[in-house]
């Protein structure tokens, strides 16, 4: 039986639109792996079928947010979730409650979201794994990477990495989803495959950055 893997910090990576369109329903260096009884949904040939563990050992974000880095304006969505987009990039409804997407203007193709709503009922990996048939189902050439069940600053998080053709060609999306009290937050990164060494440095700002 296919594993699930565990993970633990705030920086998943500093080192859970496509994505969005199954959010709410939407780090790196792996110490720690342990398996887990719950099963990939979707089977995959071409890459782990493991949800993952990890610690990167960094102390707790200062309640004030740090200026944002060099190259990005800091940005608050809903439920006052807090990230760090690109400067210059269009900022618009994400087309789903408690959601916004931020998209390149030079290249339609790479965009990011992030956002905040109630939580369901379910847990995130849960949710996640529910989520993940949908996507499989309604996209072609889905192929999972990870599915990772961490923790996100001491909250309980999610992280979710794969590929897909949502119509416009082969696209890579990495997200991060953690839940804090009662309300689910989480940050995407979504580019095509061969400019995602583009995006991955975004995503670990934006992971290095959010709150809460």
């Amino acid at each position: 039986m296919p594993s699930i893997r565990s993970l633990s910090s705030r920086s998943l990576a500093v080192s859970c639109a496509a994505l969005y369109l199954v959010v709410s329903a939407v780090v790196g260096v792996a110490l720690l792996a342990t398996p887990q009884p719950v099963p990939p949904a979707v089977a995959v040939s071409d890459g782990p079928t493991s949800v993952a563990e990890r610690n990167a050992g960094e102390p707790p974000m200062p309640p004030t947010p740090p200026r944002p880095p060099n190259g990005f304006q800091r940005v608050t969505g809903p439920q006052m979730v807090q990230t760090v987009i690109p400067l210059g990039w269009r900022v618009a409804r994400g087309g789903a409650p408690g959601a916004m997407r931020a998209t390149d203007p030079a290249d339609g193709g790479r965009f990011v979201a992030f956002g905040g709503a109630p939580a369901p009922d379910q847990d995130l990996a849960t949710t996640r794994v529910t989520n993940e048939s949908k996507l499989a189902a309604r996209t072609d050439d889905y192929e999972r990477i990870d599915l990772i069940r961490a923790t996100y600053a001491g909250h309980p998080a999610v992280e979710w990495e794969y590929q897909h053709d949502d119509g416009s060609g082969p696209q890579h999306v990495r997200a991060l989803f953690w839940q804090v009290d009662d309300v689910e937050y989480f940050i995407v990164a979504s580019g095509p495959v061969e400019h995602w060494q583009r995006m991955q440095p975004i995503y670990d700002q934006m992971v290095a950055n959010s709150r809460p």
